[in-house]
């Protein structure tokens, strides 16, 4: 007589979805590996520019970085271009403390070079120089933040359900390097290091992580430099960013457990100082989400929204809030699905006007009318 199947338990059961859940994702991993393979060696010893959009965060910077390292493997020269200055403090102290090479665009910088393009944590391939980058191959995009939209790139690798791109970069090393970085490679540890603390940024200090941000950190933390992770996350904050964090406070308009605030004009390399005056009253008690503004270069509102709500979506809040750009056919604001987003709106013809304090009242009843729409207020 045939004995019966042993039953098996709920936990051996779990362990066993579990394992085929791993499963699938190393053949997902492997298999985008490997498209991304193919297409590097299709550029083999060609010149690639990296493009980084907008203010580079730590995220971005260290997954130009890593797509520099990989191509490198193929005889692929690469540039990594961005077109603002650094500027948050701990950036800067990333940028410096890792002899990292950020080339800033201008008119000089000779675009003749390159015959494909890439860019890293965003999806936004429209930048100042997209006329000058036509007729250039679009090598690839990789990004974790909600799909816009198809890319005609040769590869393509976007992910939301991964809190950072630096995490993805480091699945393809791990593919690529199965043994571990090289511990005694000074360029490597440089490398593992800027990884490291692209995520640490992007996740809010390991807060909000998936599971691959885990597996990429247990990878690179025998190549990491502790000492210089944490001297690049212990940076002093500006004395103007200081001033910044106090005008928001100054000028924060509480409504339920959203805070609407402004900083007033800002300079350029201070624009950084917007984000953190949203992270800061973020931590106000009973306040859930932030949206912080200024004026920079006295050309843009430049603004930040922080939140804490599992309600609000900060992609889909700020694309509602401000709406399309009927010229540029892209939102004037966007961001992640969980905590972040910025938006940025040109002032045009206004920013040629003598009164500043009309300039600035008007940005702020713009924002105020768009944020309290958003919210389903009224004045």
């Amino acid at each position: 007589m045939a004995s019966k199947p042993e039953s098996i338990t709920h936990k051996e059961h779990s362990l066993r979805v579990v394992e085929r859940v791993n499963l699938r994702a190393e053949e997902s991993a492997s298999k985008k590996w490997e498209e991304f393979h193919k297409a590097l060696v299709r550029h083999r010893g060609e010149r690639i520019l990296v493009v980084l959009i907008g203010y580079p965060d730590p995220d971005c910077i260290a997954s130009g970085l890593a797509h520099k390292f990989l191509a490198e493997q193929f005889d692929i020269d690469t540039t990594l271009l961005c077109f603002h200055e650094v500027s948050h403090q701990e950036n800067r102290a990333m940028v410096k403390q890792l002899g990292i090479d950020l080339q800033l665009y201008d008119d000089r910088f000779d675009l003749h070079r390159f015959s494909a393009v890439a860019f890293v944590d965003t999806q936004k391939i429209d930048n100042p120089i997209s006329d000058k980058l036509a007729g250039k191959a679009l090598l690839s995009l990789v990004d974790h933040h909600r799909r816009a939209g198809e890319v005609p790139a040769e590869f393509v690798d976007i992910r939301e359900d991964v809190a950072s791109t630096a995490a993805i970069y480091t699945e393809y090393l791990r593919a690529r390097f199965p043994k571990g970085l090289n511990p005694r490679e000074i360029d490597q540890i440089r490398l593992a290091t800027a990884l490291m603390h692209g995520m640490r940024s992007d996740t809010m200090a390991w807060l909000e992580v998936s599971r691959l941000e885990f597996e990429a950190a247990s990878y690179l933390w025998p190549c990491v430099d502790q000492s210089l992770l944490k001297k690049i996350s212990a940076q002093s904050l500006k004395p103007a960013v200081m001033d910044m964090i106090q005008k928001a406070l100054e000028n924060k308009q509480v409504v339920d457990n959203f805070i609407l605030t402004d900083v007033g004009f800002v300079r350029g390399e201070h624009r950084d100082g917007i984000p953190q005056a949203a992270e800061f009253l973020l931590r106000r008690e009973g306040t859930e989400t932030v949206l912080a503004f200024g004026i920079v270069d006295g050309k843009n509102i430049d603004g930040s929204i922080r939140t804490r709500s599992d309600s609000i979506n900060p992609d889909a809040f700020l694309k509602k809030a401000f709406g399309l750009n009927e010229e540029r056919q892209t939102y004037y604001g966007g961001g992640n699905i969980r905590d972040k987003g910025g938006f940025q709106i040109p002032l045009g013809l206004l920013a040629q006007s003598p009164d500043r304090e009309l300039l600035y009242r008007m940005a702020c009843e713009l924002v105020r009318e768009k944020f309290l729409q958003a919210i389903g207020r009224k004045e």
